[in-house]
This record gives structure tokens, C-alpha cells and sequence, in this order.
């Protein structure tokens, strides 16, 4: 609803008659973009947390390539233990003293590996009752998590893909030159662990989506790449429009304290958004990559 509203007050504003809109809900017939790796696979989450010099060390074999997951687990360890930010420290990943994680892939480590740290915090919370930190050093606490899946074609009743879905609508708004004056995106992300974080990721993903719509070619021959960096055609910073990024929080899940998490479903419903405006200005189809006849199209 709050992307409703927001339409209703931008085309009862000074945008009126002349923007045009698409709206692009993100949504599979199974019930959305899944999360984590599902289909009955093996789909683990592990965390270590070591008590040393008075503080939580968290380690996690879980890569952190900017979907903020060092932030996720440093504020489940200081929500489910009460400790203050100074008292918690996250490790960097490494193979060496972090137990294995899985990949970071199908946006899934908010959500499992966030369970395996607060199931370990669990753990931890129980040896911290009538004692402190100091009085625990050298102590560990192990948390896992096991999304159960079930296989595909699996006969049984009802059977589970993935452990959680999240869904997407993103808007498209077109100025009379036929350039983006605006996206809304608007993402289902369950408990939002760090709302302004949640916020840059789906801005980061409209960018990168934009870039794909409009101005990126990668040309490939033979399996090698003939573009250089320079010309791959990136998305400028003069070229973003205002992005209106929308958290959705809904509960229902009983795991990483509600959280779905957010990644690849940023950058997915972007482009045929942005293909849909261009529809609705000139009334052309667009069936290529980058789309033709845009003002953002390069000079050939």
C-alpha cells in the first residue's frame, strides 16, 4: 500500500500528465524470488562466537561481498545477547578458524547464517546468567542451521522449494524527454535487521539493473571479451536518477529474528520495468539489451 500512496501524491503533484509509469511485481507462479539454495541440497549456516579479551568474537566462513553481512551478525549477537556495540567484534572470513558457511549465493546468508549466529547466542546467553564475559574467556559457542528443503519431484505432500520467498515491485517514472526522472522500488524483506543497509542494497541493485537496461554491452567472441573497461558503458553518476528505495517488513518467519535478507532481487525487476515505461511513451517493443532508442543509447 505505501507505494500506492506514494503514486498517488507524485501524480497529484507537479509530475501530473506528463510522467509515465510501470509497475513490475517480481513474482514467480511458485510465490516469488526464493532465497537460499533449496531444492532438497544441502543448504548449511555456521557461526563461532569466541569470548576473548571481554568481548564476542563472531566467526563465520560466509563471505561478506557487500550485502552487509558483517553488520547483520554483529546486531543479532548485540539484540539476543543485550551487549553493547563495543562489546561485540566481527571477524573477517577466513578458512582457517570459521566453520563453513556455504556460499554467498541466492541471497542466504542473512537468513541462515543469521540463524546459526543466533542459535549460538542462545547458547551463550545461558552461560552468561549470573556471569560476565570476562569470566568466560577462552570460551566458544557453536550455532547451525540446516533450510531443509525438499528435492525437486519429490513425492510427498505440499513439498518445500526454498525456505523463504521474498517479492519485489519496482516503478519506473519516464519524463516527457523520454529520460528516468525517478524508480521506486519497493522490497519484501521480512525483519529488516539494518534498515538504512537494506536501503543501499536496493539502490545499489537499481544502479547495476539500470546500467544492464540501457548503456551496457559486454561483447564476447570466441568466449573472450573484446571491450575494455572504458567502453563497457557503465552507468555514470550524472546518469542516476532519484531512487525511492521501500523496506517492507512483514513477520512470519521463525528464524534469524524474522529476517529474509536482500540481494540479487534488487537488480532483477529493474529493467523490464524500465522496457514496460518505454513501451508506454512511444509504444515500441523492445526486445534487446541494452534497449534501443533511448536517450541513453550510444552513438554507433
Amino acid at each position: 500500500m505505501e507505494i500506492l500512496h506514494w503514486l498517488n501524491d507524485t501524480l497529484s503533484g507537479e509530475f501530473c500528465f506528463t510522467v509515465l509509469v510501470s509497475m513490475i511485481p517480481v513474482i514467480e507462479l511458485r510465490g516469488g524470488i526464493p532465497f537460499g539454495v533449496g531444492v532438497g541440497l544441502p543448504d548449511w549456516g555456521r557461526c563461532r562466537l569466541l569470548i576473548q579479551d571481554g568481548k564476542v568474537h563472531i566467526h563465520a566462513g560466509a563471505s561478506c561481498i557487500g550485502q552487509g553481512l558483517g553488520t547483520v551478525l554483529v546486531q543479532i549477537c548485540c539484540d539476543q545477547l543485550s551487549l553493547p556495540r563495543e562489546a561485540v567484534v566481527y571477524e573477517h572470513s577466513t578458512t582457517y578458524d570459521a566453520p563453513d558457511s556455504g556460499t554467498t549465493s541466492g541471497s542466504r546468508q542473512t537468513l541462515i547464517t543469521g540463524e546459526a549466529c543466533r542459535r549460538a547466542c542462545q547458547d551463550l546467553k545461558k552461560a552468561l546468567e549470573g556471569r560476565t564475559l570476562e569470566a568466560l574467556e577462552g570460551t566458544e559457542y557453536r550455532g547451525e542451521y540446516l533450510a531443509k528443503t525438499d528435492p525437486l519431484g519429490a513425492d510427498v505432500p505440499n513439498p518445500v522449494s526454498h525456505v523463504a520467498y521474498g517479492y519485489a515491485t519496482q516503478i519506473c517514472v519516464l519524463g516527457e524527454d523520454g529520460k528516468i526522472q525517478r524508480i521506486v522500488a519497493a522490497h519484501d524483506v521480512g525483519k529488516a535487521v539494518n534498515p538504512i543497509s537494506c536501503e543501499g542494497q536496493i539502490e545499489g541493485g537499481v544502479v547495476m539493473s539500470m546500467g544492464f537496461a540501457l548503456t551496457e554491452q559486454y561483447p564476447v567472441v570466441d568466449c573472450r571479451p573484446t571491450a575494455k573497461f572504458g567502453t563497457l558503458g557503465l552507468l555514470r553518476a550524472d546518469q542516476v536518477p532519484e531512487v525511492k528505495a521501500i523496506v517492507v517488513e512483514k513477520p512470519g518467519l521463525d528464524v534469524a529474528c524474522g529476517a529474509i535478507g536482500i540481494g540479487e532481487i534488487t537488480s532483477i525487476p529493474t529493467a523490464p520495468a524500465i522496457a514496460d515505461a518505454y513501451y508506454r511513451f512511444d509504444g515500441k517493443r523492445r526486445y534487446t539489451l541494452p534497449l534501443e532508442d533511448t536517450p541513453y543509447s550510444r552513438k554507433k
